[in-house]
């Protein structure tokens, strides 16, 4: 698994041809989330296909401290884009991590890009191995992943995010406010649906963004049913 890592952290790193990252910082009014959170989201393409990179961390209030760090990599080859029939899909690896979940996935399947103009909406479907104590009755996942811009024709509102659902058995529900060990719950959902206006257009500053994100989720990190965690915030795209 280390060794995949490494292969994918450098390809992550080969010369792009068009690359996007963004910095976030964004209040969180859950209170089971840390009071503020920090992200980096870079999305690189190139002649072999696209990288993506998110990584980031929380603040606890109290006592101050980092918490909840994590990484998610994935790398899309696709070496036939100029075949009309195969131009669209690509084939998908992927690394999550999770510093206090204290486990990693690695993934691989295949993706289709749907061929739109400037918006972009992906469907990936991925095998995905679990480490630890987790495991599945049927591991595979589904993800959804959409960048949609200038929304309604108001140029500089963003609406982007994805929606990922596997399946994973956890037998204990840890972060609970009552820890329980009843109900496996064999179905996990996450979605981060985030809505961004380009406010710093209006004076000089085109890169600089404020907006919203909802995290939305079903049996996920040790907590289960459903939970709405919202927050808001600003964003520098580079």
């Amino acid at each position: 698994m280390k060794r995949l890592l490494t292969l994918l952290l450098l390809l992550a790193a080969c010369r792009t041809a068009a690359a996007q990252t963004d910095i976030r910082c964004v209040y969180n009014f859950s209170p089971d989330s840390p009071v503020v959170s920090a992200t980096v989201e870079s999305w690189h393409t190139d002649n072999w296909g696209d990288s993506y990179l998110n990584t980031g961390f929380g603040v606890l209030a109290s006592p101050l401290t980092l918490a909840n760090g994590y990484l998610d990599f994935a790398r899309n080859f696709n070496f036939w884009h100029k075949v009309p029939v195969l131009k669209d899909f690509s084939l998908h690896t992927e690394f999550n991590g999770r510093s206090y979940a204290g486990n990693f996935n690695a993934l691989v399947g295949v993706s289709y890009t749907l061929p739109l103009e400037r918006d972009v909406l992906r469907l990936s479907v991925l095998y995905k191995t679990f480490s630890g104590g987790a495991f599945s009755l049927f591991p595979m996942q589904i993800s959804l992943m959409w960048r949609l811009y200038d929304l309604f024709g108001l140029q500089g509102l963003d609406f982007r995010g994805t929606v990922r659902g596997w399946g994973e058995v956890t037998m204990y529900w840890y972060a609970d406010a009552n820890p329980k060990a009843a109900d496996p719950g064999i179905l996990t959902i996450v979605a981060d649906p985030q809505l961004w206006y380009a406010v710093g257009r209006h004076f000089g500053a085109s890169n600089l963004s404020v907006g919203a994100e909802v995290e939305l989720s079903y049996n996920w990190l040790g907590r289960s049913g459903f939970h709405v965690r919202p927050s808001a915030g600003i964003k520098l795209q580079f």
